[in-house]
This record gives structure tokens, C-alpha cells and sequence, in this order.
């Protein structure tokens, strides 16, 4: 049986095996996630700011230097460096979970601390994290880690579990392209946050002594860009270690009021804005059991689990579609490549009965192919959070098997088909692979064709900077150029 219209299966199974990494949370910018963070001891953190001290109230801290040196816009430019001298607990949300946006980004943040999104408070960004901090104080979360361009950790108290390595007055920056524009990335009839206003720098004095020009402020805020590209892919962001045994989603399928909501949907136009209050409270209390447990489950790596399957399929689904793609000029030739395919796909499930002579061929076959070895973790040894990812690695798996199982029954004896029947089939089995991978929406399958040339980077749009011809839902990659910030390359 295929999978149940409202099944989240899909979306919780990519959830997972993508956390961290920046190009598929760019992708699908509006998260459904909650999970806890640990970043481990001997952690490096930057902030930039225009004066000479650290904060002493909850502020944002970059990873990378480079994202800390964009908000040195207006005077000095100091950065202050921390390092963890312990582990720190953080709160993750997935999606671009930075992003000040109207439409989407920030909903589970909303629904977590304020009972409901508010569309109209995406900038306001000081309250949010005064009412993160206090949300997660009993739980011992002591910040908040969130993806733009970049990842960013909201800090609840600069003084607690971090030291101070440098307060450094650095090369101030100079001017800004005119073609790099920071604006709130979004659809001008759907958000309702405004474009931020023009920048406008004031022209900084060089050092004393300094010869030659400064760092432009176009290229230098574009490298927040390009070294947030690092972690795109797999294995992402890893400094920071996830607790997947208190994965807490919004796409749980017992949250009533959001599954009518999503209904023929594009992933990327998913919201809660439809959260009803009991769903609301039904959220929040699992989010206070979760964060608030002791025991921190099974030990089981979700994540790992989830990207092994997407590299087992990946790759060899792209090329059944690639297979499939162009008209047939030699039906049965075209149709022995796919047999191919599919046998090595499936061949680790096949056992000597798997011929049609057996009557439960294909069901043992299915049956096989879509049971992961977490199925025999006893139950008692998992969280329910774990339970609800084991139960989505096993809907996955069961789709992409079932779809596979079906394309192998034609395929058994058609290198004894006629023209006619082969033809036929091709295109049954082009149906079933659009459509499969259609269902599972990959990240792996959206890049560059071809790659960029070393002087660019593969970019979709994202937020905040516009780049020439962006279009906020057409999230076709492109190449840009890294010598010539906003400019296609």
C-alpha cells in the first residue's frame, strides 16, 4: 500500500538526516524542529561590535569570524572571541531558523515562546531571545543555535560556561555594492516584515600607517556567505553534537490542526499559522519532557542511520531517472539497464525464493528491504521521540521498497520482452521513479548542472541578501560569483 496522503514520514526522515547542514535548511527555510544541541568544551565563538566590551545581556555570537566582522558597519569594529571552558546545552530549531522573515522561519520559535506565530514580530529580535532564554532556563538551555547564511548561537549570559580569548579592534571596512542588497527574503504580497532601509555607511579612517584600501563591506559580508556554504552538505555543521533522543517535530501527525493545513502543499510554504491552542499546549508539554529528561535514551545515531539509507539510494535513483529520461530508441536495451539497476538495489533482500513460484515473492521481498535492524531496539529502550524517528526511517524505507519491488516485478522477465511491452514499461517505471523521488525531496538531488567553475559557489536564494534575478520560491541553484559579490557568475 502506498503511503497515507497525511503521513510525515518523508519530512521527519529528511528532517533528520539533515540537520546541521545548511543547503537543505535553506531549501525547506521553515523548520518544524526542536532539538537539543550540546557544544562541547574548547568551542570557539565571535561577536562584532562597535564597543570596546562584552555583553552582558543575551546577545548573538557567530562560528565563523567572518559573520562576526559584518556587523562591524558604523565605527570601530571590535570582536570579542569566547571559548566554551565546559559543554553548553542549546536548543536547535531546523529551517533557516535566522532568517527575519515573515513566512514561515520563525513559527516553531513563535509557537514555543509565544503561544502562536506572529508574522508581524520577525524583526522583533530582542524580545525573542529575552523570552527563548527564560523558556529554557528550567531546562538548563543556555542558548539557542539557528541557521541563516550562516549558523548563529543566541547566548542567554556571556559569563556562564565561556571565556573571553580577545577583545580586538580590527580593520574597519569601507563602502558597499550597491548590487549585493540586504533585504528580508521574501515574498512582498506574503511578508510582512518590511525591507530593512538602505544601508548607509559612513567612510572609516584607516589606521594610522595603512597603505592601500580597506576591506570593501561587499565582500567582505559576502564571505559570512561563502564560509557558511562550508557546511552545505554532509557532515554539516559538526560542532555542535545533537540529542536526536528529544527530537521534538511539528510534523508529528497528532498535532491535528497543522495536517489539513498541509495538504497538496509544497514542503517550502509549509506553516503553522493553523496550530490550534490544544495542539500548542499538546507541543509545548512534550518539549518540556524532553528538554527536561535526564536520561538521554538510547545512544542510538539517528542522524547517521538516516544519511547511510540517503546514500545508499540517492545516488542510484538519480541514475534509474537518468536511464529513463530520454526516448526510447532501443526499448529493450533501455529496459536491461534498468533491470540492472534494480537488481543491485535490491539484491541484498533476495533470497533464493524470491521467483515468482513463491506466492509472497514480493511482500517477503518488501517486507525485507524496509526493516532496518532499530527495528529490533526493544521499545523500552527508546524515548518516544526516538520512536516517532524509527517510525519514519521504516515509512521511508517502505516506500522507496515498495516502489523498487513494483518496478522489479515487470522487470524479472523483460529482457524476454517484446518492443512493444518494453517501451510500455519504461514508462510505468519513469512514472514510479518521478514520483518517488518527487515524495522524498531530497537535498543531494538540487545542485549546479553543471558545477561552478573554482571562481563561484553553487547558491540558492537566501536570506538576507538578494542577488541579481532572485526570485524568493524559485529555488533553482545557480552559480555566483566569489570575486564580484551578487553578480551571476
Amino acid at each position: 500500500m502506498p503511503p497515507h496522503p497525511d503521513s510525515t514520514d518523508h519530512f521527519i526522515f529528511d528532517t533528520v538526516s539533515s540537520l546541521l547542514q545548511r543547503w537543505p535548511n535553506t531549501l525547506y527555510r521553515n523548520g518544524h524542529t526542536v532539538v537539543p544541541v550540546t557544544m562541547p568544551i574548547g568551542t570557539v565563538l565571535y561577536h562584532g561590535r562597535i564597543t570596546n566590551d562584552v555583553p552582558t545581556v543575551p546577545d548573538w555570537t557567530s562560528v565563523e569570524f567572518d559573520h562576526a566582522y559584518i556587523y562591524c558597519r558604523d565605527g570601530p569594529c571590535y570582536i570579542v572571541s569566547l571559548m566554551a571552558t565546559r559543554d553548553l546545552r542549546l536548543a536547535h530549531f531546523d529551517g533557516t531558523s535566522a532568517a527575519k522573515m515573515g513566512t514561515g522561519t520563525l513559527d516553531s520559535q513563535d509557537v514555543l515562546t509565544w503561544g502562536k506565530p506572529f508574522p508581524d514580530r520577525c524583526m522583533d529580535e530582542w524580545q525573542r531571545i529575552e523570552d527563548l532564554c527564560a523558556w529554557g532556563k528550567p531546562f538548563g538551555i543556555e542558548g539557542f543555535l539557528r541557521t541563516g547564511f550562516q549558523s548563529e548561537v543566541m547566548l542567554c549570559d556571556f559569563s556562564a560556561g565561556l571565556q573571553v580569548i580577545s577583545l580586538l579592534n580590527y580593520i574597519p571596512k569601507h563602502g558597499r555594492d550597491p548590487a549585493y542588497r540586504l533585504l528580508p527574503l521574501g515574498d512582498p504580497d506574503k511578508d510582512e516584515c518590511l525591507p530593512l532601509p538602505p544601508v548607509h555607511y559612513p567612510q572609516p579612517n584607516p589606521p594610522e600607517g595603512w597603505k592601500g584600501s580597506l576591506p570593501e563591506s561587499a565582500m567582505a559580508d559576502f564571505q559570512g556567505l561563502v564560509t557558511g556554504s562550508w557546511y552545505n552538505r554532509d557532515p554539516g555543521e559538526t560542532r555542535f553534537h545533537i540529542e536526536y533522543s528529544a527530537l521534538v517535530t511539528f510534523y508529528d501527525t497528532a498535532l491535528t490542526s497543522l495536517v489539513a493545513a498541509r495538504r497538496g502543499v509544497r514542503r517550502d510554504f509549509h506553516r503553522l499559522t493553523s496550530i490550534s491552542v490544544n495542539d500548542t499546549t499538546q507541543v509545548r508539554a512534550e518539549l518540556a519532557e524532553a528538554f527536561g529528561r535526564r536520561a538521554r535514551g538510547s545512544g542510538v545515531d539517528w542522524g547517521s542511520i538516516t544519511r547511510v539509507i540517503v546514500e545508499r539510494y540517492a545516488e542510484r535513483l538519480e541514475t534509474l531517472r537518468y536511464i529513463l529520461e530520454p526516448e526510447p530508441s532501443n526499448a529493450t536495451q533501455q529496459a536491461a539497464l534498468v533491470r540492472v539497476q534494480l537488481l543491485t538495489m535490491l539484491v541484498p533482500y533476495m533470497t533464493t525464493d524470491s521467483v515468482p513460484t513463491n506466492p509472497s515473492w514480493t511482500s517477503s521481498l518488501v517486507q525485507r528491504c524496509s526493516t532496518p535492524p532499530t527495528s529490533l531496539l526493544p521499545a523500552g529502550l527508546l524515548t518516544p521521540q526516538e520512536r516517532r524517528i524509527r517510525d519514519a526511517v521504516q515509512g521511508t524505507l517502505r516506500e522507496i521498497c515498495r516502489r523498487l519491488t513494483l518496478m522489479w516485478v515487470d522487470a524479472f522477465d523483460i529482457e524476454e520482452a517484446s518492443e512493444d511491452r518494453a517501451r510500455a514499461v519504461l514508462g510505468t517505471w519513469k512514472k514510479h521513479v518521478g514520483e518517488l523521488m518527487d515524495w522524498l525531496g531530497w537535498s543531494v538531488w538540487v545542485r549546479c548542472i553543471p558545477g561552478c567553475n573554482p571562481d563561484a559557489i553553487c547558491y540558492v536564494p537566501s536570506w538576507p541578501a538578494f542577488v541579481e534575478g532572485d526570485s524568493p520560491y524559485d529555488m533553482t541553484p545557480r552559480c555566483i560569483s566569489l570575486l564580484r559579490p551578487g553578480k551571476l557568475a
